[in-house]
């Protein structure tokens, strides 16, 4: 049965004109956003929905989503497929020429993870999908995108669970845009996952940062052979032996330094200190990574911090720089809220921004500076830490001076399908019938689940009937639109 995402948006400050319904924890799916981006006309949301009677059990279920918003924040469209138990994990997208590429995981045969990519053009039309099975040795349960891009290519890093041995580990990709080809580049040690990656192309350097099994932070050294060249440890100034925590952000500050956003432990009062706190603490580090000078922000005095993988440290085109973390008083409870924080290029801090919790529990997924000084901040929210585990989505814009602005809400609500197909399975002819009235069916389109197009025809009446009598044997995706131009889509068994 087809569902409709509805885009809910709270107005806050007067900027975005839209009504919405209260917000309802109590939907029958749980959504999982986890990156934004921007191409010419607006802003793309990326991420997926899953079952709620698989989310309990920690399975990776699940549809991808796509979402698009206007520069001011009005929801245009919204894509997403229905096929729980064929599972598609959309995790980041990319822009580029014109197209949208959507990257993820997928178990189209309930046996083996995949990495797929999606292309798809701005109105949602789909273009091609690769999948790709030669690097399927191992479960691959994310997959981040890198700023490493040109033209036609851009890396990518891939993480994966050995279940057998039970250890992590990440891979490097290099994706081609043209071709679609994705690629092992280099293959990083087990136990140490990478969340940045920064090419030197003048030094034939390739710079991984991330935490080992044993949750040191460091540095990793390549060179274009993905020969390690060096590795180095990333401490704590304020506790001897200790490394920063939490996901590391590594990034090019300027021609002889680098930014580091971490975790760390700060002793205060500084001048006589008598205790430590927990704050977020981003070091300046020479050109062979070693500490020179910090930055800290913290919460109060019992709080933790958790960083995103994806850019819990971003910069504008100004050279101003946005931090984000969730907060909690522990790991199982992040229930405190989100602390943004901008500084400018000399490392002073602008503003600091507490964005509060109104859920049980909420975690800060990602974040996109915007070209007038503010920031996106995409986070999800959690009405119980039991149960069937819902989540929703949420996506705050706050200005350049810290004011709140907007809060966009993802809300899933059933719909009653627009056609009926039957038999299914079916072996022979497959009915079509459109339950909408003032309605006929314009044309339909037939998958299989490689997606390659196996059926394309102008149907133009209220129902019709398909022979499918010389189809392989399997499931198929019946894709269709109405005269209204209204998106349907089902699935079909031949047997």
């Amino acid at each position: 049965m087809k569902k409709i995402l509805f885009l809910l948006v709270l107005l806050a400050n007067g900027v975005f004109a839209q009504d919405f319904n209260n917000y309802d924890f109590n939907t029958q799916y749980s959504s999982q956003l986890n990156d934004v981006i921007e191409y010419e006309t607006g802003y793309l949301l990326t991420g997926y929905i899953t079952d709620s009677s698989f989310t309990v059990t920690r399975d990776l279920y699940g549809n991808p989503v796509l979402i698009k918003l206007s520069k001011s924040g009005v929801p245009i469209d919204t894509f997403y497929t229905d096929s729980f138990g064929y599972s598609e994990l959309a995790q980041v997208s990319v822009y580029k020429n014109g197209y949208f590429y959507m990257f993820g995981t997928t178990n189209p045969y309930n046996d083996s993870i995949q990495l797929v990519v999606n292309k798809y053009d701005t109105l949602f039309n789909f273009i091609e999908k690769k999948q790709y099975p030669q690097i399927s040795d191992d479960y691959y349960i994310t997959i981040q995108k890198t700023n490493n891009t040109t033209d036609s290519t851009m890396y990518l890093i891939g993480a994966q669970f050995n279940d057998i041995e039970y250890h992590y580990n990440s891979v490097i990709f290099k994706y081609n845009f043209s071709t679609m080809q994705l690629s092992k580049f280099g293959y990083v040690p087990e136990n140490f996952l990478a969340y940045n990656l920064i090419v030197n192309e003048q030094e034939d350097k390739y710079i991984l940062s991330g935490n080992s099994s044993s949750f040191k932070a460091r540095v990793l050294t390549y060179d274009s052979s993905f020969t390690l060249l060096s590795s180095d440890t990333l401490f704590d100034p304020w506790t001897t032996n200790a490394t920063l925590q939490s996901t590391i952000n590594i990034k090019k500050y300027n021609d002889s330094s680098y930014l580091c956003l971490g975790v760390g432990e700060l002793n205060v009062p500084i001048a006589n200190p008598t205790h430590f706190i927990r704050a977020l603490e981003l070091q300046i580090l020479d050109s062979n990574f070693k500490y020179q000078d910090y930055k800290y922000w913290y919460y109060d005095s019992i709080s933790y911090f958790d960083l995103s993988s994806s850019n819990a440290l971003t910069i504008n085109t100004n050279n101003e720089y946005f931090i984000g973390s969730t907060i909690h008083i522990n790991f199982y409870y992040p229930d405190s809220g989100l602390l943004i924080v901008k500084i400018d290029s000399n490392l002073n801090t602008l503003w600091q921004k507490h964005l509060n919790c109104e859920a049980m529990s909420m975690h800060l997924n990602n974040m996109l500076p915007t070209s007038d000084g503010g920031v996106l901040v995409l986070y999800t929210e959690q009405a119980s830490l039991y149960g069937a585990e819902l989540q929703n989505s949420k996506l705050v814009k706050i200005g350049p001076n810290g004011e709140v602005t907007n809060i966009t809400e993802l809300n899933l609500h059933n719909r009653k399908a627009l056609v009926n197909i039957y038999p299914n399975p079916t072996s022979q002819n497959l009915s079509i019938s459109l339950l909408a009235k003032n309605q006929y069916i314009k044309e339909i389109r037939i998958y299989n689940l490689q997606f390659k197009e196996i059926l394309n025809r102008q149907i133009n009446a209220k129902q019709s009937t398909i022979d499918v009598s010389k189809f392989a044997k399997g499931v198929y995706i019946l894709e269709g639109k109405t005269n209204t131009a209204e998106p349907f889509m089902e699935k079909f068994v031949v047997e």
